[in-house]
């Protein structure tokens, strides 16, 4: 990809950078946002504000990130990604967009690099207006957790996360569900994958000026729902820690994941036709 992109793409041209790979048909190359995402990401941005500063917790190669800047110049993008091969890539992406002066991409695991930018704010650095979360769901409980507790998200923040039911983002939802003040939809998107057609993003929105996520108490979640975090995390250490998982195991997890999701989901209210996920009970 990496090769391509530098053969192909017009320096200090992110347009180019970003249809150059888009272009990049060899297999495996497929997890990037599709349409949908993107415009679901662009009208999240807006309500956020143009002006705001987005955390992006997942990088991958870049795609996103420099779709969104290339979209809203005035934005400034952190992002984060623990894969030093996708790091290196990313970058010598953003290097060849000519926006290294936008869009910093950090090296490690969000536990250990969250704090890290919040002691940033002692000297002078705002918060995120917006927050896109692009890993495996399971995880994301932690990271809304500390992005609460270290005080990085403005009031008002847009709170974005993908894939949110095969990845097992079960006490997230939950989490959000939880919080009075914000009110959460589950958009359906497309994916490419051998598994499953259709997944989830999970898009939240402050309803109220409110300083901080903790105002609410959160609800113990139900039983079956720290379960399906647990069957998450577990098939998460076998697939992507590589603990021996096959590809067959892969798509069966998933296909099981999605189901159940769904089927917790509904008994606690939430609908798919219409993509609201009510306060929890």
């Amino acid at each position: 990809l990496l090769q391509y992109v530098l053969d192909h793409a017009s320096p200090g041209n992110p347009v180019s950078v970003c249809d150059c790979m888009d272009d990049f048909k060899e297999a495996g190359w497929s997890k990037v946002a599709g349409n949908l995402k993107s415009e679901v990401l662009s009208c999240s941005i807006r309500g956020a504000g143009l002006y705001v500063k987005l955390l992006e917790i997942g990088t991958y190669c870049g795609y996103t990130a420099l779709r969104l800047i290339t979209a809203f110049p005035s934005l400034s993008i952190s992002t984060i990604e623990v894969d030093p091969i996708h790091v290196i890539i990313a970058r010598n992406m953003v290097a060849l967009s000519g926006l290294a002066q936008s869009l910093e991409v950090w090296t490690g695991h969000s536990k250990y690099l969250l704090p890290r930018l919040a002691k940033r704010r002692t000297h002078g650095q705002q918060q995120y207006g917006a927050l896109y979360m692009d890993r495996w769901g399971s995880e994301y409980h932690d990271d809304f957790a500390s992005l609460d507790s270290l005080g990085l998200l403005e009031s008002g923040a847009v709170i974005v996360a993908d894939q949110v039911l095969w990845t097992g983002a079960s006490l997230f939802l939950w989490d959000l569900a939880s919080k009075t003040h914000l009110s959460t939809r589950l958009v359906p998107v497309k994916v490419i994958d051998d598994a499953i057609t259709e997944d989830f993003l999970a898009v939240s929105a402050f309803t109220g000026d409110t300083p901080s996520l903790q105002i609410d108490v959160v609800k113990a979640p139900p039983v079956r729902f720290v379960t399906l975090h647990a069957d998450a995390e577990l098939f998460r250490q076998k697939w992507i820690e590589g603990y021996g998982a096959s590809y067959t195991e892969r798509i069966t997890f998933a296909q099981h994941m999605q189901q159940h999701m769904l089927s917790e989901l509904s008994k606690h209210g939430y609908s798919v036709s219409d993509g609201v996920l009510p306060g929890a009970p």
